[in-house]
């Protein structure tokens, strides 16, 4: 799984079921948490680690996929934010999705470690939109606004 997802341009995160695998298991790309990272910054501080020896080389971001085995939702805030979302099972398809803006998760990691890890913003909402794929639920069961993705001029 994490070499189909690290091929894919936008995808940042990729349930079992989305591959034919009937587990409870989900994984985030490192690219994925780099970005979470980089919105938690203020803007002053953006570029300074965009060209940090940290924050220069994606490609070390990918060693950091983080893998959620059995993963249960325990907490999420009840403000909710719209966000724009797609899935690598929809392709060319994209909506507007209200979702939490918290949310914490417990899942095992590979190792078998029990962890517990809240989020906020976009990593939150990607916590959502795996655990629903989990449970069967499609974004477009949920979105407010479905529309084709704007072509690409190349």
């Amino acid at each position: 799984m994490q070499i189909l997802l690290s091929k894919e341009e936008f995808g940042v995160a990729l349930a079992a079921v989305q591959v034919g695998e009937p587990l409870r298991l989900f994984i985030v790309s490192g690219r994925a948490l780099f970005r979470q990272a980089q919105d938690k910054l203020p803007a002053h501080k953006k570029n300074d680690y965009e060209n940090s020896e940290q924050g220069s080389d994606l490609s070390k971001s990918e060693s950091m996929d983080q893998i959620y085995i059995n993963p249960e939702l325990i907490k999420m805030s009840r403000t909710k934010k719209e966000k724009h979302e797609g899935c690598l099972s929809i392709r060319g398809k994209w909506g507007t999705v209200p979702r939490a803006e918290k949310a914490t998760i417990r899942a095992y990691d590979e190792k078998g470690t029990l962890l517990t890890r809240g989020a906020s913003g976009f990593l939150a909402h990607v916590f959502q939109h795996e655990m629903d794929h989990l449970d069967g639920i499609l974004y477009t069961d949920k979105t407010t606004n479905l529309y084709d993705e704007p072509s690409r001029e190349k």
